[in-house]
């Protein structure tokens, strides 16, 4: 009996989930609730009551926590532990574009003289990814959407052969700011087009429309969330 007890406690700890399968699936619930606003910005997050909802331990949440304050969507406070991130207001969100407007016009330019054949095809396969996502007006529904259109940015950046410029571009965790604003399905529709007219003029090897499809992107980008930030801006406190 006693060896058929050790046997059971073998074959139990082989089928335990390893604790990076538990990091990540705290990291995507929490992750959902920040995006959908259920944990509101500014919100502390209460690390015992989520593992507890959760049924693990504290260590994986603790872990998932920090990868998310890496992503820019959780603050770290002394003495009373991590909170939701605040939501772009309009001068962080002008803050933002202003960056993303000098630096990635350049990239997309850099990419059509530099990115091979094989790279042009990633970008057009994004496109057509981005065109098969199941497309909905929460987070859950626009998870992958969200992923593609990151990648995206990311790879025209990669291609334009300058890593410091990549590394920068991903150190700012745009696209989670700008989601956690608002993502409604033509909003997608329009990103799209907006990312197909990039990736075309980067296979036409041509710079100049390659910048300025990247710059037209960003202008209508920020223009499509600017409203929501003045609403954010002259909402009344609680």
């Amino acid at each position: 009996m006693k060896n058929a007890d050790k046997g059971s406690r073998s074959s139990l700890r082989t089928h335990r989930p390893s604790r990076q399968i538990l990091t990540d699936g705290a990291y995507e619930t929490v992750k959902e609730l920040i995006m959908d606003n259920q944990l509101e910005p500014g919100e502390r997050i209460n690390i015992e009551e989520l593992a507890r909802q959760l049924e693990i331990s504290t260590t994986p949440v603790r872990e998932a926590l920090a990868r998310l304050e890496s992503d820019g969507l959780v603050r770290k406070r002394a003495l009373t532990g991590y909170a939701a991130a605040p939501l772009l207001n309009l001068a962080s969100l002008g803050h933002l574009f202003e960056i993303r407007r000098l630096l990635e016009p350049h990239a997309a330019a850099k990419a059509a003289k530099l990115a091979t054949d094989t790279e042009i095809a990633s970008l057009r396969e994004m496109v057509a990814l981005m065109r098969a996502d199941d497309i909905g007006d929460d987070y859950s529904h626009y998870r992958t959407f969200a992923a593609h259109d990151t990648e995206f940015h990311a790879l025209v950046a990669r291609y334009s052969g300058n890593p410091v410029l990549e590394q920068t571009l991903a150190g700012l965790h745009f696209h989670w700011h700008l989601y956690r604003l608002r993502f409604e399905p033509e909003v997608g529709v329009d990103t799209i087009a907006e990312h197909a007219d990039i990736a075309t003029a980067i296979a036409d090897r041509d710079p100049t429309a390659a910048g300025e499809a990247m710059r037209a992107h960003l202008q209508t980008s920020e223009q499509r969330l600017l409203p929501v930030a003045q609403r954010e801006a002259s909402a009344p406190e609680d």
